[in-house]
């Protein structure tokens, strides 16, 4: 689908029973309208359910309450197209995780001076089969839109700028292990300077693996002779008891033991990059850690005395 402008929206037929527009409470219930809608209005169940029943919508077209995007009414399929990606670029349930997805790709969007919607169509998420969320209320259909309503009304952004994230593969490589795609390491070591976790942070993130271990798929593209790390190569079987390879990482990677980047008290790491900025992890929510990027580290060099 080609992206539209917003607030462009010329509706093709009459709104069917006075419903003019589309309605969703504040976390995120779809409560119904048109799809495809010029506008978003965000009420609660018992008013929209009233207008239903008396059949005056224009009683909860509150413009205080319009969903705004860049000070413009936001496309109801603009929002659905964002929805989707943040629900699948998250793993469980987890309103948290939600939030800091969507604050980090918003925030990633007006970095690079894109649309929300135009950044989360191209290579910066991976999710497959992009399209529209569709207006069900599942719970994790619900918490995805809530995080993006969240954004929209202007909450207070609990990524402090963070613009992009990271999951276990990041502990699971450090810059140490040969990564399943024959790389040393996982990238954002190559990418920048440093690389900054407090350790607050570095823990609840260790901790949220849940694992000592974790695999990969193993397409043979190591060379056995030169296999950086500590990783094993073995066999295990599916469910039908056919044999996989597989390669197996501990976790956390070397680099994350190794005190030299724990000298004053968080993790930092100089990657020797030639690059303008280093990362610095500000979250960590599900099994995701958030980063913003900044030319200067953001801890102390030194041990804070308690």
């Amino acid at each position: 689908m080609a992206n539209v402008e917003f607030g462009n929206y010329s509706p093709s037929e009459e709104p069917k029973d006075s419903v003019q527009y589309v309605y969703y409470t504040r976390e995120g219930e779809y409560l119904g309208g048109i799809a495809g809608s010029a506008k978003i209005y965000i009420t609660t169940k018992e008013k929209y359910d009233q207008a239903s029943a008396a059949k005056n919508f224009e009683t909860v077209n509150d413009e205080t309450q319009l969903l705004k995007y860049n000070e413009k009414a936001i496309m109801h399929a603009d929002f659905r197209y964002i929805a989707y990606v943040v629900s699948h670029e998250s793993g469980d349930e987890d309103i948290k995780e939600l939030r800091c997805v969507a604050f980090a790709s918003y925030n990633r969007s007006v970095s690079k001076k894109k649309t929300w919607r135009e950044l989360m169509a191209s290579s910066y998420s991976s999710v497959p089969n992009k399209k529209e969320l569709p207006d069900k209320n599942e719970n994790k259909s619900k918490l995805a839109r809530y995080a993006v309503i969240d954004v929209l009304r202007g909450i207070e952004d609990l990524t402090d700028g963070a613009e992009f994230w990271d999951g276990t593969d990041f502990l699971a490589w450090g810059n140490s292990e040969q990564n399943p795609y024959n790389k040393l390491g996982q990238n954002k070591f190559d990418e920048y300077k440093f690389i900054e976790i407090p350790k607050g942070i570095y823990d609840d993130f260790v901790a949220a693996q849940g694992t000592t271990t974790t695999t990969y798929g193993d397409s043979g593209n190591h060379d056995l002779k030169n296999d950086a790390g500590t990783h094993e190569h073995i066999k295990v079987k599916d469910k039908k008891g056919n044999e996989k390879s597989k390669i197996r990482y501990s976790i956390p990677a070397a680099d994350f033991n190794d005190q030299q980047y724990w000298t004053s008290g968080s993790f930092y790491y100089n990657t020797g990059a030639k690059a303008t900025n280093g990362i610095s992890a500000t979250i960590t929510a599900g099994k995701s850690i958030f980063w913003k990027i900044t030319p200067t580290r953001l801890t102390s060099e030194t041990p804070v005395t308690p």
